[in-house]
């Protein structure tokens, strides 16, 4: 009943795969499992009481107390009917932005990385393995994920998933096909390459990032054309192509130079010590986009943290308790429905509150 507004119930029943109501079918089953969710990644056996009930108060027969079934039915959950959800959950709250929620008309997102522990199985290590410094048998299998958030309305638009030696450069470009024009994407230096950034304007889409520290050491101040006393706009080369760790295809489709405008500012770390940080954006027009504003908007990339830390430590989902990989990639998806849902709802509250979206 709380989301029959994004999600209706004859709209769930036209997509339903099984075409009838089961006492295990897609639907009953994916509310259940989105009620353990939503009480902290509770066991199976909570998610088959909740279905028992739901089965006592419509008068339909009560399912046994083995949660042999109900586990079965979560892993018989079809990706695509999952995905169909949070396509559409997004795009309720993509249609409820208010320019309250934009900076400068641009769509806000932000990208960061990851990772959580699996059950120790061999089809877990295989595809996750344990960090390499742990002793065979003395760790679990770690899944390393990237998240993209849209920061106009709370929601997680993308999932990536990849073993922990993956760089986290490597895993975002599989969500750079959610970045178009209008967007301006936030991340921290570690996202900070020549060949993402380039990716993300060739998509008609700017960043703002934080220099990574190889180029922040290397940087030469006197370069460049200066647009202040903090700023400069520079023309960075492509690297070459040794240095890159791509095919040669690749490298040539990268553009021979990049113009970006660097932003250096002073900053008081949490222990009060003074710091530099500079922050590169693709943003030249220094008339249009103050300086001082684009280095105070880096910091909105800090929710994206706040966010997986919801998911890992609030929800309880520091470790999935899954046998195999795609029960894995399959509860990653759930999750993320589940937590677009309980957006929705602060979304929702936002409208009728002067509150805003990232204070509900």
């Amino acid at each position: 009943m709380l989301f029959e507004d994004v999600l209706p119930s004859d709209w769930l029943t036209k997509i339903d795969p099984t075409k009838r109501q089961r006492q295990f079918g897609h639907i009953p089953t994916l509310w259940a499992w989105t009620c353990q969710i939503f009480e902290r990644n509770e066991s199976c056996s909570r998610g088959l009481a909740h279905l028992q009930s739901w089965a006592a108060s419509e008068g339909l027969p009560v399912p046994a107390g083995d949660s042999g079934a109900y586990c079965r039915a979560r892993m018989r959950l079809k990706d695509d009917f999952v995905e169909a959800l949070s396509q559409r959950t997004l795009a309720a709250m993509d249609v409820a932005i208010g320019e309250e929620n934009r900076w400068q008309d641009f769509e806000l997102k932000a990208i960061d990385g990851s990772s959580v522990k699996l059950m120790d199985t061999s089809e877990n290590q295989e595809q996750y393995p344990q960090p390499s410094v742990q002793k065979e048998g003395c760790g679990f299998p770690v899944m390393s994920v990237s998240a993209l958030l849209n920061l106009s309305h709370g929601g997680i638009e993308h999932f990536v998933t990849g073993p922990l030696k993956e760089q986290d450069a490597s895993l975002a470009r599989q969500s750079l096909e959610h970045l178009h024009e209008g967007h301006l994407l936030l991340a921290d230096r570690a996202y900070s390459s020549f060949r993402l950034i380039s990716e993300i304007r060739k998509r008609g889409a700017h960043c703002v990032m934080r220099l990574n520290s190889r180029r922040d050491e290397a940087l030469d101040w006197r370069k460049g054309k200066r647009v202040g006393r903090h700023e400069r706009v520079l023309t960075l080369s492509r690297p070459a192509f040794s240095r890159t760790g791509i095919t040669r295809e690749q490298w040539e489709d990268l553009p021979e130079e990049l113009i970006v405008r660097i932003i250096r500012m002073n900053y008081e770390d949490r222990a009060g010590k003074k710091k530099r940080m500079t922050v590169v954006t693709t943003l030249t027009d220094s008339s249009k986009y103050d300086g001082m504003e684009l280095h105070s908007l880096y910091a909105k990339r800090w929710e994206i943290e706040v966010r997986l830390r919801d998911i890992k430590t609030l929800l309880g989902f520091e470790m999935l308790r899954v046998r195999t990989p795609s029960m894995a990639r399959k509860t990653l998806a759930m999750v993320r429905l589940s937590y677009n849902l309980l957006r929705c709802l602060m979304q929702r509250a936002a409208r009728t509150s002067p509150a805003k979206i990232d204070e509900i």
